[in-house]
């Protein structure tokens, strides 16, 4: 496999290059935050640049070694990063298929990951083509599921630890809290908060602003203290309410049930079903979210229920434990008040989790139809396949919100019919 990898690796490094070079993708955005982050200049500049730093300050961090990188091995450079990364998460996955008891058959592999990249692999393209980093998060939702499957003391750590970096980064792994906190993982909570708080703080030390306030807090000011609680991101010179980039459950809410206020680019006026009074559409948008958070819970406390009732609850940790990261990442895109379509690789865990079950599990015609519903709405609506005027559309009446909405229903039903069945079991 090695030359078959060092090809891809050398085709990818150069395709994805020009790419870069030709549509000014997202590196540049972290390297410039980076540079100024080193020089002590404000790294969050509204307005007065195309594409703004808009993340946590720790967010800037991982891309100071890429300050000395001459530009035209950045595009390069980041992609060989991101082909590690995936090369770590294939190779985990493919692991994770492959448990099972003594004597249990292992699924069909190539079965398997035709199924995990049909449903989930157009996500990690627009990864390398728009040069975002949503695949770091993905490889820190990768240590947390690492940790999830292996349970324990250290494992629950590990994991609480990972989603308190992801934090640091982006700030939506802090929805972990809510899978440890049902599942009472007490050091699980310590290590996250440890984790984000304390990288939080580390630009302050290792590279401390030239007018003495703190990172941190200018990023709160200049990017979240205008946010309304369970409202789509919406900032002059950042983000348009209304752009059908933005993927989340607030901003397709936005386009179906709120006038366009500001036009742009990316915006598609045609789409609105009816104007909602600003009241009416804030009820509408915090039910569903909270509907998100609770169709997770559903999800978590069904695998607390199938390990109390199971005969081998190690095995099926091992198994479930990937169930409720893919949750997890599926609610944090969803509540995110921005998450573009690269923000949504991390649904490959989830994918990987579906196409096990209905590998194993063939019969369950209501898995299958929620399956079929996200497929249709997601990997099958991309431009690619549906033309680019349809897609954008799509796009903008949320085809990828309500398609992870499918996968995230999809991947509860399995948990219910289960723990169902070892509550039958045990009757």
């Amino acid at each position: 496999m090695l030359p078959v990898l060092l090809a891809v690796l050398v085709a990818g490094g150069w395709y994805f290059g020009f790419r870069a070079k030709e549509n000014d993708r997202e590196l540049p955005v972290y390297v410039t935050g980076a540079e100024r982050m080193l020089a002590g200049e404000e790294i969050y500049r509204r307005g007065a640049d195309a594409k703004p730093f808009t993340y946590p300050p720790f967010g800037a961090v991982p891309f100071v070694p890429m300050v000395p990188v001459p530009a035209n091995w950045r595009a390069p450079v980041w992609f060989a990063v991101n082909f590690a990364i995936l090369i770590v998460l294939a190779r985990w996955l493919h692991g994770w298929a492959r448990r099972g008891p003594p004597g249990e058959r292992p699924p069909r592999m190539v079965l398997f990951w035709v199924g995990t990249l049909l449903l989930g692999g157009h996500h990690i393209a627009s990864v390398l083509s728009n040069q975002s980093h949503d695949l770091i998060i993905a490889l820190l939702a990768w240590l947390a599921a690492w940790g999830c499957c292996r349970g324990g003391r250290w494992g629950w750590l590990v994991s609480g630890l990972a989603a308190g970096c992801g934090a640091a980064i982006k700030a939506t792994p802090l929805l972990f809290l809510e899978l440890f906190a049902l599942r009472r993982r007490w050091l699980a909570i310590v290590g996250l908060v440890v984790a984000a708080v304390g990288l939080s703080l580390l630009p302050d030390l290792l590279f401390p602003r030239g007018d003495g306030r703190s990172w941190i807090v200018a990023w709160y000011e200049i990017n979240l203290s205008g946010l309304q609680v369970g409202g789509t991101a919406s900032a002059e010179g950042a983000w348009n309410a209304h752009s059908y980039l933005n993927q989340s459950l607030s901003g397709a809410l936005v386009r179906l049930f709120t006038p366009v206020v500001t036009t742009g680019a990316f915006v598609d006026e045609g789409v609105m079903i009816t104007a909602l009074s600003p009241g009416v559409f804030k009820v509408l948008s915090l039910l569903l979210q909270l509907g998100v958070v609770g169709t997770i819970a559903l999800g978590v406390l069904a695998i607390a229920r199938i390990e109390a009732g199971a005969a081998d609850p190690v095995q099926e940790r091992r198994t479930y434990g990937l169930a409720e990261v893919a949750l997890i990442v599926g609610g944090m895109v969803l509540l995110s008040p921005q998450s573009s379509k690269s923000h949504f690789c991390v649904w490959i865990f989830a994918a990987a989790f579906l196409t096990d079950r209905l590998i194993k599990n063939p019969r369950d015609l209501v898995l299958w139809s929620l399956v079929v519903l996200s497929f249709l709405l997601g990997p099958m609506a991309s431009k690619g396949i549906v033309g680019r005027d349809l897609g954008n559309k799509l796009l903008a009446i949320g085809n990828v919100t309500w398609s992870t909405w499918f996968s995230l229903l999809a991947v509860v039903r399995v948990c219910r019919v289960q723990a169902r069945a070892h509550l039958g079991a045990a009757r």
